[in-house]
């Protein structure tokens, strides 16, 4: 298992700059943080792309489903302006700028597979596509709320870690986290608790929580054993914690 750090950025530093943008994954670098977390789907025509929503609407100047518009249309709207007139003219960045900016800064990716309306197996060989022709690969963690794309992603790329993302934890985890061949569980902070959190660490599994922007929530989950938060706010959580925290509880 690739060694994540404690802090990673949310979609970038996405309470200062525009979220999935390099501008986002510059920030946090700037402020610290030594991963992010972003979201990969495809174009209209197949390439792999940054955005989080099915549609166009909220981070951007277009319209409509985002896998309605091929890779040329979606690079000539404006992602930042939404944010901050200071972002104006900030684009909807490729994986593969992605890639090459992540690397040259030193930086890690978590990758969300988002299919949003695509083909998920679809979406997956054309993230391994890129990942196996790109010279600038950094350190990766992919990720996924959907099986399909974790279990895809397991077979055809198994010296890869996949985290399993849940909304809440099933009752039947470890069976489904072995059946997948999960390499983590990511899952929503609110749906752990002490029990569970112990549960899941005392596995061996290593645990990554979404998304925390309070300092006490944060200092609360690690002494937990959680392994890693997601946040919008990279540089007050790096602040509150310069280096991995204890975990109390082991």
């Amino acid at each position: 298992m690739i060694d994540i750090p404690h802090i990673v950025a949310h979609r970038g530093a996405s309470i200062e700059a525009p979220e999935n943008t390099i501008a986002a994954f510059r920030v946090a670098g700037a402020r610290g943080a030594k991963w992010i977390e972003c979201d990969v789907t495809l174009s209209a025509d197949d390439k792999c792309v940054l955005i989080h929503d099915d549609t166009l609407e909220r981070t951007t100047n277009g319209t409509g489903p985002i896998h309605h518009s091929d890779f040329d249309a979606l690079r000539n709207l404006d992602a930042g302006g939404w944010f901050s007139d200071i972002y104006k003219g900030e684009r909807i960045p490729s994986l593969k700028d992605t890639l090459e900016t992540l690397y040259f800064m030193d930086m890690g990716a978590n990758l969300e597979i988002k299919p949003s309306g695509c083909d998920p197996v679809r979406l997956c060989e054309e993230v391994i596509k890129e990942l196996r022709i790109s010279k600038t690969v950094p350190p990766i963690l992919i990720s996924s709320f959907d099986d399909t794309a974790v279990a895809h992603m397991r077979k055809h790329m198994p010296d890869l870690p996949c985290g399993w993302l849940l909304e809440t934890l099933p009752k039947n985890w470890k069976a489904e986290y072995a059946r997948l061949g999960a390499s983590a569980i990511h899952i929503d902070h609110k749906a752990l608790t002490p029990v569970s959190a112990a549960e899941i660490v005392d596995a061996g599994v290593p645990l990554v929580c979404y998304t925390i922007n309070d300092v006490e929530r944060a200092k609360e989950l690690f002494s937990w054993g959680v392994t890693s938060v997601i946040t919008d706010d990279p540089a007050k959580l790096l602040m509150a914690f310069p280096r991995r925290p204890f975990a109390a509880h082991r």
